[in-house]
């Protein structure tokens, strides 16, 4: 049975997962820069070494409303790049079996916007897994590219 292991964060009280193939680091709050006009959910950008790294909002991403301060960046490798999630915490790694991973059903899924990819079921615990290839808003993806390509 294949496992796998995910990084997970929280937002308020909730769990999210990330492959942890995906997370490339994780890092405390930086300071942003804000690019004018840009949506919520863009946050802004911040210097990783010399690379300019595009944060988005994951509060906002999410569709939720925040009520905890971030403190934490997750730095995720997208197909469009490099860019951080603003998330609560982080929480630790967690691995989990293939039986231990429910789609995310018609009740949390937006085909519109499929940014979720399963349930992860441990004992009393769930955890949203988020794909990672979606986590960039459609919308953001051209935008992202070009900041992370610079």
């Amino acid at each position: 049975m294949s496992e796998t292991k995910f990084v997970v964060f929280k937002l308020g009280k909730e769990r999210y997962g990330l492959p942890i193939e995906s997370v490339e680091r994780i890092l405390p709050n930086q300071d942003v820069t804000r690019l004018p006009r840009s949506p919520k959910v863009l946050l802004g950008v911040f210097d990783l070494r010399g690379t300019t790294v595009p944060a988005l909002d994951a509060w906002q991403r999410f569709g939720m409303t925040q009520d905890d301060e971030s403190h934490n960046f997750v730095v995720v490798i997208t197909p469009e790049g490099r860019c951080a999630l603003s998330v609560d915490r982080v929480d630790g790694i967690i691995s989990l079996n293939e039986d231990q991973i429910e789609p995310p059903g018609t009740l949390s899924a937006n085909e519109a916007d499929p940014f979720l990819s399963g349930i992860g079921r441990q004992e009393d615990r769930l955890t949203v897994l988020i794909d990672p290839e979606k986590v960039v808003p459609k919308e953001l993806r051209k935008k992202v590219a070009a900041v992370a390509a610079a």
